[in-house]
């Protein structure tokens, strides 16, 4: 047996052990350093080599699971074995360090350690297995795996590996104490194993007692509210905060402390979310809990804050108990909090957990003790005024706890690891009856040595008491290859109905169970797909979890109880009747005792009441959708006033002769009738609304209660009569738009009026000077028309009398106006005829100011002298001399129009220039080029001239560069010999262009073109699919073996003596003293390898424009196409699927998805502007249809032959909700 310590040996962070037993390779974590202060990682490549079989993860905290993209892409085939809990709890981890990476990347330039579709292949090898049980696996054989509960965290575990003569015990993260959210640890069931890896975090302490320290911090947060400030406690997002938060509760309704507002920040909220989806994993009380609907993090005393401008408020706000991640300050919103918090006298910042050396937390604490002056967040210094103070309520088991823990396994040697040098020297002290070992990173331990000796007492010390079962928590690929969708949700339902411990399940959980090990990554974004738009609405068999996009919970098989369907109230839209007659949208926040509904308003709804009693409910419209960065008011806000817009162009008459009398419908049912979405809430809350607006229409059947959670309507007694009186269509409220649109641009004097239509709403703005209104408020009126759902035009007339006026008070004093100027209304030019003189800058800066304020262009012409300037658009000086521009040279800014003209002369002959715009605020030119990190280094004597020249900053877009840029270049320089196979590979992540070529070609040549394309681009070219040969005794077998074995790699480190290299074409080239390799064994292979399968395909369906991914299932033998309109490829590629097949020998599978940018962008483009689309298309998957809607018009004919190309494009029906008028 040996063990490799990659990380987290000497030190906490970047947590790693690799073990081979029963000469298999297994890797146990894989996690990074937070802190920041050395390098994250742990060390891969002591891996190199190894064949890893599979990979355990102990627990979801970032030092354990943040480098397990980086592993996986080592070992794509290896399967990642976890609880079932610290599966769900890595997605939004890993989520979390993405964004984290991503925000790092913009601000400090610091480049990610992995991309989101790295996480997500990762994620998709992820199985769950059962804690506190052994079990064996078919990917390790000869070896039983014992878990235990660890009492770290919600899903954390121990692990055991045993083998006929070999055992081994990882802690991982241990807790003895039993904690609030979950049971203390339990060693596996393994004694006397050949080596115990032991964390020793706080080997050198011994806690306090638990239940003495948290009611001392509880009372210090009631006292610093007391002192009238604010108490900060930064706590870990995962297991600390949860804890922190329910032992406040607990003060408060034990009557320890009173009750105070607790604010709930950061990725605690979502956790807080999470563990209410794992029951299973927490304390069997809080387990009865949640089972029975009880939301134990939750409370009339606890807000879970969402966005930027709610933590402003409660920074201003009275004082409150935030509790916010992360722990150690490090970032998010707890080191927002601390920056303003810190120099407040009056305020508290309380420490609850680990604080590594570096970290910002521990400096607070050196700052309080006075060991430092001053404390640096985000950069900047903040003096600390606050109080100050730390509790233990670690996680972690103290040197006695550990030396307990090992004393019950009774093992051999022990290896300390996860701690400082001092934690680990004082439990060697505690650990007499093992030998103890102190590992660095890097160290491997070689237990073979004694194997033999110990075979006897190795065999008798391990005997399992009961017999490990190959354990399988979920079915495993049930779906037998086929491409799931929405006819087969009730089969995958049917495969979790009966099994109790899982009501919660993730999208990647489903993957599993449908697809097995045929899963690739894509297949969790179709199956999602199918979850959001096409389940049964009212009766769904997976419902998403608010907050966790990627949990469902699974429909139960018994009816819900009336508990459980008030539970479901929360968190969604629900249609209010909030005094008679009036009906209002608002979203359930909670149900109070006496089931009191208490609600929140969306914003300018004012309301005294925010309680209401269960009878007012109408009906449930559906989950608020959760937006990151807004309130739950801005996103309901938003909801209200997209549905207000929709329901204007729904008719209730309509909606009824639709409707059969004596039949009863769902409000879904009403939408599909209504011919809107029934999965899109707002067009749901549209009809809801419609259908309460016209009591003589329709009819309730029953309620909430008596419908058991569904509400049922019909045609009402009077239907008929009502449908013989005029439809009154709701008018739109024309005090609200008009106030919309004075906030945003008040009241400028050049805007002479405002018209609106009463029947739509629509506002029309005439203003002096059309041209330059538009320029000046375009974009925020086009805020204005999202906010109030009307359109917001400006008149394209302009009053000439009032432009006469206006230009002639602009002329320079010195000139006299001779009669009534020239206006042409084409070009938008106005010429004076004038008398007199004045200098160049005055006529400058007259036509600089009309331009501005107008939009039009100021002439002058008939002046005695050749003292003016050239206008914006058409020079008409009375003396025809143009100012000579490469005379002119001044540090003084120009004028804009002559900048940009500056610039174009200097700029339009250097390689990749693409336009020049301006800020003219501040006097800089943003200059953008292809690839702008050469540009900056080629042309910066340029850019100095230009500055020179102008007066203006010249300052490079920071752009990426286009992908038709980067392929153009790249096929610019492919050397003579090759030809490119297929489309090139744009690897965003690491600036790489990757192409699959044919031919032959030197190496020198190959070198020469990639240094040419870095130098052009700052990107990396690699040239795939080209394999050297080393020896010419290579035999044509073992040659056909090699190439199946690797993947598409560069020719980068290859020799220099210049031999051939050649491509995928099937004859392999090298130097002239080697001999060609025969290729006719190759061909007879039944299948190739497959990057020449991909190759191949490629090169078959070069010229398939609508062909956008290709990708391959190598266990199944299947190449993946993914084509925009898959049905219409299926026809018109048939004859080259079957020779990719007849070639390559690997079957080929269409992804049957429509890609729905491309629905949406070929439609566009058949849409006249005239049309004035709004908002999003809406997108019917099962009956192929994509319907948009806009405010203007579209002829009947016009609108029929778009439908029909649209058709023929794509297969699918065009549906318009258009305004037609008859040519």
């Amino acid at each position: 047996m040996q063990v490799i310590f990659a990380g987290g040996a000497s030190g906490v962070g970047a947590s790693c052990v690799a073990i081979n037993i029963a000469e298999q390779w297994i890797v146990v974590d894989a996690g990074v350093r937070v802190d920041r202060a050395a390098d994250p990682l742990p060390d891969l490549a002591l891996l190199e080599g190894k064949d890893v079989k599979a990979i355990f993860v102990t627990h979801a905290h970032a030092d354990h699971i943040g480098a397990l993209p980086l592993l996986h892409r080592a070992f794509p085939s290896a399967p990642i074995f976890t609880s079932r809990a610290t599966n769900l709890l890595m997605e939004i981890m890993l989520a979390d360090a993405l964004k984290i990476m991503n925000k790092r990347a913009v601000e400090e330039m610091e480049i990610p350690l992995y991309p989101a579709t790295l996480v997500s292949s990762m994620l998709s090898r992820v199985r769950p297995i059962p804690v506190g049980e052994s079990c064996t696996l078919t990917q390790l054989p000869g070896i039983t795996i014992h878990t235990s509960r660890a009492g770290h965290i919600a899903g954390a575990m121990s692990l055991g590996f045993a083998s006929e003569h070999e055992s081994i015990v990882v802690s991982g993260d241990i807790s003895l104490t039993p904690q609030r959210t979950v049971l203390g640890a339990v060693p596996p069931d393994l004694k006397h194993p050949d080596l115990l890896i032991l964390e020793s975090t706080y080997g050198a302490r011994l806690h306090p007692n638990r239940q003495a320290e948290e009611q001392r911090m509880a009372q210090a947060v009631a006292a610093g509210l007391a002192n009238g400030g604010h108490v900060l406690l930064p706590c870990f997002g995962l297991g600390r905060g949860q804890e922190i938060l329910l032992l406040l509760q607990a003060a408060q309704e034990q009557g320890i402390v009173p009750v105070f507002p607790i604010y709930v920040d950061g990725l605690i909220r979502r956790v807080c979310t999470a563990y209410q989806l794992m029951p299973e994993a927490l304390t069997p009380r809080l387990e009865r809990q949640i089972r029975k609907g009880f939301l134990p993090f939750q409370g009339d005393n606890v807000t879970f804050v969402r966005d930027a401008k709610e933590r402003q408020s409660i920074i201003d706000g009275p004082p409150a108990c935030i509790i916010a991640s992360s722990g150690m300050l490090t970032g998010g919103p707890s080191a927002w909090y601390a920056a303003r918090l810190a120099p407040e006298p009056k305020a508290s910042i309380l420490i609850t957990g680990y604080q590594d050396e570096e970290s910002p937390g521990k400096r607070l604490l050196d700052v309080a003790d006075h060991k430092q002056d001053v404390l640096v967040l985000d950069g900047q210094q903040v003096p600390v005024q606050c109080a100050v103070a730390k509790y233990s309520l670690s996680a972690h088991a103290d040197g006695g706890e550990l030396a307990s823990y090992s004393a019950q396994l009774k093992p051999r040697r022990v290896a300390l690891v996860h701690g400082d040098e001092d934690a680990r020297h004082a439990l060697v002290q505690l650990l007499e009856e093992s030998e103890v070992l102190l590992p660095t990173n890097g160290d491997t331990l070689d237990l073979s040595a004694r194997k033999k000796s110990r075979a006897a007492y190795a065999y008798a010390s391990q005997p399992v008491e009961k017999p490990a079962a190959i354990t399988e928590s979920l079915p495993y690929g049930i779906g037998e290859g086929v491409i799931f969708n929405a006819s087969h949700l009730e089969q995958l339902w049917s495969a979790l109905a009966l099994k109790p411990s899982y009501q919660v399940v993730t999208v990647r959980d489903l993957v599993t169970i449908w697809y097995g090990d045929s899963a690739i990554p894509e297949h969790a974004l179709w199956l999602q797909d199918v979850l959001d738009d096409e389940q049964p609405y009212d009766d769904p068999f997976f419902v998403p979890v608010s907050e966790i996009s990627e949990a469902y919970y699974v429909r139960r098989t018994q009816e819900e109880t009336r508990e459980e369907r008030l539970r479901n109230l929360v968190g969604r839209i629900i249609l209010l009747r909030t005094n008679p007659g009036a009906a209002k949208p608002v979203l359930c926040r909670s149900i109070d005792a006496r089931d009191t509904l208490r609600v929140l308003f969306p914003r300018g709804e004012s309301n005294d009441r925010t309680r209401f009693p269960l009878r007012a409910l109408l009906e449930v419209i559906g989950p608020l959708p959760y937006e990151e960065g807004l309130s739950e008011r801005e996103t309901l806000t938003t909801s209200v006033r997209t549905a207000r817009r929709l329901r204007r162009r729904l008719s209730a008459h309509e909606l009824a002769c639709a409707c059969e009398e004596d039949t009863s419908y769902t409000l879904s049912d009403l939408c599909e009738l209504a011919g809107v979405s029934v999965h899109a809430l707002e067009e749901r809350l549209a009809v809801a609304k419609l259908i309460q607006q016209h009591p003589a229409i329709f009819t309730t059947y029953d309620d909430f209660i008596d419908g058991e959670g569904l509400i049922h309507y019909g045609l009402a007694d009077t239907w008929q009569e009502a449908l013989a009186e005029p439809e009154q269509r709701e008018r739109p409220d024309q005090n609200w738009i008009l106030a919309t649109l004075e906030n945003y641009i008040g009241n400028p004097p050049e805007l002479i009026r405002r018209s609106l239509d009463t029947e739509t709403g629509n506002v029309t703005l005439t203003f002096l000077y059309p041209e330059g209104a538009w320029r000046r408020y375009h974009e925020v009126l086009d805020l204005v028309a999202e906010e109030t759902g009307v359109t917001v035009t400006i008149s394209s007339q302009t009053p000439l009398g009032e432009l006469s006026s206006f230009v002639q008070k602009q002329l320079p004093e010195g000139l006299s106006s001779q009669g009534n100027p020239s206006i042409f209304n084409e070009r938008k030019v106005i010429r004076f005829t004038c008398r007199g003189s004045c200098s160049e800058e005055a006529v400058q800066a007259a036509q600089d100011i009309v331009l501005d304020q107008t939009g039009w262009s100021l002439e002058i012409v008939g002046m005695a002298e050749p003292s003016t300037v050239p206008a914006a658009t058409a020079p008409a000086l009375s003396s025809g001399a143009a100012v000579n521009l490469d005379a002119t040279s001044t540090r003084q800014p120009v004028a804009e129009h002559e900048a940009i003209v500056r610039a174009r002369e200097l700029l339009n002959t250097l390689a990749g220039f693409r336009k020049v715009g301006l800020e003219k605020a501040n006097y800089t030119l943003r200059v953008r080029f292809e690839f702008p990190d050469v540009a900056l280094q080629r042309y910066s004597a340029s850019f100095a001239q230009l500055e020179e020249r102008t007066g203006w900053h010249v300052v490079l877009y920071p752009v990426t560069p286009t992908q038709d840029a980067l392929v153009a270049m790249a096929h610019s320089l492919i050397p003579d010999g090759l030809t490119v196979v297929g489309r090139p590979s744009i690897y965003w992540d690491r600036q790489t262009v990757g192409l699959l070529c044919n031919g032959s070609a030197e190496i020198e040549a190959i070198h020469e073109a990639q240094r040419q394309f870095a130098d052009e681009t700052a990107w990396t070219l690699e040239i795939q699919g080209l394999e050297l040969k080393i020896t010419s005794s290579i035999s044509v077998a073992e040659a056909a073996h090699r190439q199946d074995k690797q993947d598409t790699h560069a020719v980068a480190g290859a020799s220099s003596a210049a031999p051939v290299l050649e491509g995928t074409d099937g004859v392999q080239m090298v130097s002239a003293a080697l001999e060609v390799v025969d290729i006719a064994a190759e061909e007879a292979m039944p299948r190739v390898s497959q990057p020449l399968a991909l190759a191949k395909a490629g090169e078959l369906l070069s010229d398939a424009q609508d062909l956008y991914q290709l990708s391959a299932d190598p266990k199944r033998g299947n190449l993946w196409l993914h084509f925009h309109f898959p049905d219409h490829a299926r026809e018109q590629y048939a004859e080259r699927f079957a020779a990719i097949t007849a070639q390559t020998g690997w079957n080929v599978e269409l992804h049957q998805r429509v890609h729905v940018n491309a629905l949406t962008r070929i439609a566009r483009q058949l849409i006249p502007i005239d049309a004035h689309i709004i908002g999003k298309p809406l997108i019917f998957h099962e009956q192929q249809r994509v319907t948009f809607t806009g405010t203007g018009i579209m002829s009947s004919e016009a609108q029929e032959e778009a439908k029909r190309i649209f058709n023929e494009e794509t297969g699918w029906q065009l549906e318009l909700r258009i305004p037609t008028v008859e040519l």
